[in-house]
Order: C-alpha cells, then structure tokens, then sequence
C-alpha cells in the first residue's frame, strides 16, 4: 500500500468509528501523524452516510424526523468526536477566565452546563437546516458543508501551535501541514462542490459564498484561539469544525431560499 493511501484510511480510522482497522491492522503509525490533511476526505463518507439515509428516510417519513435520524446515524459513525470537542470548547470558553483555567475545564470529561447548551442548539440548527430545504438540496448542502468545514479547522495546524504544554506520551503527534498537504486537503475539501456545482450549475454561486463566509469564520475563530489559549487542542478543532459547518449550511439555506 502507498503511503497517501496508508494515511487516507489512517484518518478514516482516527476520525470514524468505521472498522477500517480490522481490514488494515498494520498501518505504520506515521501514517496517523498526516491524518489531518486527509480529514476532508472523511467528510465524504460522513456526509454520503448522512445525506444518503436521509434520502431514503424521506421516501418514508417526513423530513423533519428523517433529518434527526440522518444526522444521528453521522454522529454514530464519527463516535460524537467532534460533538464532545464542541461541548468541552464551550465549557472551556464559558466557564475559565485565564488560559490554564480554560484548558483544565476543557480536559475535564464531565459535561456542563455551557456544553449541554451548545449541544442542543447545534443539533436542533443542522437538523432545521436541513429538513427546510428540498431533499436534493439538503443533501447537496451537507455533501458540500462536511469535507469544507473539516478542511477550514484543520488550518489550525498550520496556523496555530498546539497550546497544551504537557502532552501524554500516548499521544498522537500531528506533522504540520506543508504546501502540498494544505493544497492536497483544499482539494477534498472542494471537490464534492465542484463536482455538484457541475451537475447543478445553479449552486455554484450559493457553494462559493457559504465556504468563503465558512472560512472566514473559521479564520476568526482562530485569531480567537490565539488570542485566549495561545494555540489549538484537539477539542478545539473538532469545535471549530462545528461552528464553520453551521455557518456554511446557514449561508446555504439562506441564499438556496
């Protein structure tokens, strides 16, 4: 196996619950160091898994609970990781005033009240999103919004240093991406748009505000990290995902209207 295609399942592996590692069990662990420039990538299998349930959902229910399920049959697939990041950033932000209160709320597991919050209201915002547009467009839109979001927070690496100053020995050590791996991860994080901007020509101009408005966003947040933590955590990245996502299909669904 060649070595991009080492990492392309190594991200699958670290950032699905997909069993990809009992059909490769020996992938080289540099392979898991490069994962980030590939989490675009697992964007197409999370967003297929979620637009292609909820095409099939809708030919039975009403879009409404068919978004729900669809959109909780994503979170199965990623195991909640980007989920459990959104909530502890809030609680982290919410509740710490300096830079090591902030960290050690965020690496606290219990979940409180500023994460239980920002979990409600992100599932009910997607879940709305997505059941007010027609089925075509709601797929198109997650199709769209998963690979871009995950491309916009994994800039973190190349922009920001990592802000905890102690890190576990067992843990992984991420490479910060070059040119080719930030152009490499432009790309999957733009294809699927293309592609369907190809096919309806009519979202092209909708694709290209929602993913500069998600990008500028994700751009700010970053100036934020910056300024509060001095850096990035893993949590942080899976928040800013999150957030880049919902202004992304906000945008969508406001211009696609």
């Amino acid at each position: 196996m060649n070595r991009l295609a080492e990492q392309a399942i190594a991200s699958l592996t670290m950032f699905t619950k997909i069993p990809f590692w009992r059909i490769f069990p020996n992938l080289s662990s540099e392979s898991y160091r490069n994962v980030v420039t590939w989490w675009p990538f697992c964007g197409w299998i999370t967003g297929l898994i979620c637009g292609g349930i909820y095409v099939l959902l809708c030919q039975m229910l009403p879009p409404l609970p068919s978004a729900i399920l669809a959109v909780g049959c994503r979170m199965m697939a990623t195991g909640g990781y980007h989920e459990d990041g959104l909530a502890d950033f809030f609680d982290g932000f919410g509740g710490g005033r300096d830079r090591e209160k902030i960290l050690s709320i965020m690496k606290d597991s219990h979940v409180g009240t500023y994460g239980v919050i920002s979990l409600i209201v992100m599932f009910c915002l997607i879940v709305s999103l997505l059941s007010s547009l027609p089925v075509e467009g709601g797929v198109c839109m997650i199709l769209g919004a998963d690979p871009w979001g995950k491309f916009c927070s994994g800039r973190m690496l190349s922009f920001l240093e990592y802000a905890r100053r102690n890190v576990s020995k067992n843990a992984v050590s991420y490479n910060r991406p070059g040119v080719m791996d930030t152009v490499l991860a432009f790309v999957l994080g733009v294809m699927p748009m293309v592609v369907m901007s190809v096919v309806f020509m009519e979202l092209s101009y909708i694709f290209l505000f929602a993913s500069l408005g998600a990008f500028a966003v994700s751009f700010l947040l970053m100036l934020y990290l910056k300024k509060k933590i001095g850096g990035y955590t893993g949590d942080c990245c899976g928040a800013v995902y999150i957030m880049t996502e919902l202004v992304f299909c906000i945008i969508f669904v406001a211009m696609y209207i």
